[in-house]
């Protein structure tokens, strides 16, 4: 009988580039250290994946849980360096996180690197005396490069909205300090993504800027403005959300309006209008179908997935973690809203993957594995 162990590696690594999902690939290269050297040495060039979700902390307990929709499986990952901390996913693999000592650090739970970045101090934070060390940060995003398909630190491009005023700054990993993007519309920074080497952002009111990184300039692209069944909840309230994603090289705009169910003192996503934007006619265009494409949305990055049906997941829909809520407080009751949005039927159906309970400064989010 032959030996699987002594295959050439050319015709494993072959094998290997097989694999769609982490899953499998995780699964094949643990069969014996031959097969391992694929992972060892990161030549699985790996596809778009639906992202795992991330659950929220416990008390006393540094492991956290992960959900694979894709096989509707749990894994348990010990995780010291984010115990205690509030977290960001991303479609890179990558954490932000911060703690109650204020540094501001990146993670990969699944190769379980850390990175550290810029220290709080070089924020330029007004009125942060009022704020509480997990509501320095309103969002974090982790950028790579298009052509990256690892998760190289040097590769990443970090940015977060922060502080009372919803300021937006950015760092790679290795600067000294954090650099602060000018908020030319002064009504702050609601979201955030990456198209096509651009980075683009949504201003409180609802215009689209572009920002170049290099020079620090932010253009406004003159005559966006937000959807006229949008702009009349302008500004948002706290159980709406304006959420830009990047789709196959397409600028999409989410709008999630949320409704509070006082009884359960939970909130509960209703309705989802999704929107493209035509760069020719510098307007948003309402979509009546996602396509073969589902949208992942939460409190930190969105993203977009072709044909999601090959991990399980159904097309034309949106995964969706509600919002922090209201009573994020230590001593109050938190509740999160998780489930898929049906654009077909405008359905909401929940998400159970047992119980979770979220605490102020740690919710469940979307993370990609990558290695």
């Amino acid at each position: 009988m032959a030996d699987w162990s002594e295959l050439p590696y050319d015709i494993i690594h072959k094998v290997a580039t097989y694999f769609m999902a982490v899953e499998d690939f995780l699964a094949f290269s643990a069969v014996c250290r031959s097969w391992r050297s694929v992972y060892v040495a990161k030549q699985w060039h790996q596809s778009p994946q639906v992202p795992w979700l991330m659950l929220s902390g416990i008390e006393n307990d540094s492991f956290r849980s992960f959900i694979s929709l894709y096989r509707n499986k749990v894994y348990n990952s010990e995780l010291p360096e984010v115990h205690g901390r509030r977290c960001w996913g991303s479609s890179s693999g990558w954490l932000v996180t911060i703690g109650n000592d204020l540094d501001i650090r990146l993670h990969n739970p699944f190769t379980h690197v850390s990175v550290n970045l810029p220290p709080k101090s070089s924020l330029r934070i007004h009125f942060g005396e009022i704020l509480g060390w997990y509501e320095i940060i309103e969002k974090a995003f982790v950028f790579k490069k298009p052509c990256t398909s690892h998760a190289n630190e040097e590769d990443l491009l970090v940015m977060i909205i922060y502080g009372p005023l919803k300021q937006l700054a950015f760092c790679r990993p290795g600067y000294s300090s954090w650099k602060t993007v000018k908020d030319i519309s002064r009504t702050g920074y609601i979201d955030v993504t990456h198209v096509k080497d651009q980075i683009f952002a949504l201003c409180g009111l609802g215009s689209l800027v572009v920002i170049d990184i290099d020079s620090l300039a932010v253009t406004d692209i003159n005559g966006p403005k937000a959807p006229e069944h949008v702009a009349l909840s302008l500004p948002l309230w706290h159980w709406e959300q304006l959420i830009l994603v990047e789709s196959s090289g397409d600028l999409w705009m989410v709008y999630q309006n949320r409704t509070s169910i006082r009884r359960r003192s939970s909130v509960e996503s209703i309705e989802f209008y999704v929107y493209t934007f035509d760069f020719r006619k510098k307007r948003w265009l309402r979509l009546s179908s996602l396509g073969d494409h589902a949208i992942f949305v939460g409190d930190n990055c969105s993203m977009s997935i072709r044909a999601p049906d090959r991990f399980n997941c159904k097309s034309n829909s949106i995964y969706f973690i509600g919002k922090r809520m209201e009573q994020r407080w230590p001593c109050g009751e938190v509740h999160v809203d998780l489930g898929v949005y049906s654009i077909t039927n405008g359905i909401s159906e929940p998400l159970c993957f047992g119980p979770d309970i979220p605490k102020y400064y740690s919710f469940p989010l979307w993370v990609t594995p990558t290695f």
